[in-house]
Parts: structure tokens; sequence; C-alpha cells
């Protein structure tokens, strides 16, 4: 009895003929299916891979072109000389450029003539006889004062002379001098009346 019960069982839930067939043809469309599907994608695949290889030839080939030297273009046909200008009618002949007038340049400025140095002044030479003893009354190693002072004793009336005399470590001294005398008393007389006449110290000294 208990077998028998699940003989039946078995048979209720057993597939019959046409389930299994129809359980196959699905399965054969699914794997047709997938199977397609597969060929679609690897077709799209293939097309794709060679438009990315025809663009990146094409970059190569612009890049490639871009180095290449330009070549230069080919000469065209040579294009004719310009008709010569008709000569134009004497009436039309245009007037001479008259030339630029040339300035000469000014003269050069006269060279201004200086003036030649003033001659020193004179100064009396000391008399033929100078005798012993005489009164100087000054000394200078400017020549133009000792023309001046010669000058101002002249002028008191009396003969001034003028002695150069070149001292060793002080240079050359213009000694003014006055009167000629044979000795020491007479040229120490005279040189009172010096002072007083010049109102100016005055020494008496040996001649020479």
């Amino acid at each position: 009895m208990r077998d028998a019960e699940r003989l039946r069982d078995r048979r209720q839930f057993s597939f019959d003929d046409r389930q299994l067939l129809a359980l196959a043809l699905s399965a054969l469309l699914l794997v047709s299916g997938v199977f397609s599907l597969g060929l679609l994608i690897g077709r799209r695949s293939a097309a794709r891979a060679p438009e990315a290889g025809s663009g990146a030839s094409q970059l190569a080939a612009l890049d490639a072109q871009a180095r290449r030297p330009q070549a230069a273009p080919a000469p065209g046909p040579a294009k004719p000389p310009p008709p010569a200008a008709p000569l134009a009618a004497p009436s039309e002949v245009p007037p001479p450029v008259r030339s630029a007038t040339v300035i000469p340049p000014p003269p050069p400025p006269a060279a201004v003539a200086t003036p030649p140095a003033s001659a020193p002044p004179a100064l009396a030479p000391p008399p033929r006889e100078l005798g012993a003893f005489t009164v100087q009354v000054g000394a200078s190693q400017d020549r133009g004062e000792a023309a001046r002072l010669q000058g101002r004793v002249r002028t008191a009336g009396l003969k001034p002379y003028v002695v150069e005399a070149r001292l060793l470590g002080k240079g050359t001294w213009y000694r003014v001098r006055v009167g000629a005398f044979p000795d020491r008393e007479s040229a120490t007389r005279f040189r009172k009346d010096v002072e007083r006449e010049l109102r100016l110290a005055a020494v008496v000294m040996p001649a020479r």
C-alpha cells in the first residue's frame, strides 16, 4: 500500500513529454540569444577598433605632413613686362628741379690778438761814482714795488737808483738808494733830510 502511494506521488511531480520539449526549446532559445548577443558585441568592438586606429593613423599622417618641408610652389607662367610708359609730350615735360642753394659756412672768427706782456718797469742804474756810503730808503723782491718807490723818491726832488742784489737762500732783492758820500757822517745827515721829506725810515749802508 505504501509503495503504491509513493509511486503516485512521483507521477504527480514528474513532467510529461510536452513540458520537457518546451523546456528544452526555451533553453535552446536562451543559449542562441546569448550567443547572438555576444557576436553583436564582438562585431561592434571590432568596428570601433579600426575607427580608433584610423583616427590615430590620420593624426600621425597630419603630424608627418607638418614636419615635412613645404614644397615650393611651382612657378607659374612668367608675367609679361608692363608696357613702357608713353613719352610725355613737350608740353607735359615736368619743369627742371632746382638745386638747393648751398649756404657757405660763416668764416671762422678772427683770432683775438693778445696784447703783449707789459714790459717790466725801468729801474734807474747806480751812478758811476758810488762813494763809500749811501742812504737806502727801501728794498723789495717785487720789481714793480721797487719801481713805485723809486718814483716816489724822484717826486720828492731826489735822484734815486736801484741795485739788484741776489742773496743766497733769499732770492733777488731790489734796493732803492739815494746819494753817494765819502764818509758815514755826511751820509747820516743826509738820511735825516730824506726821512723828513719822504716820511719813512731810511738807513745808511756801505755803497759796495
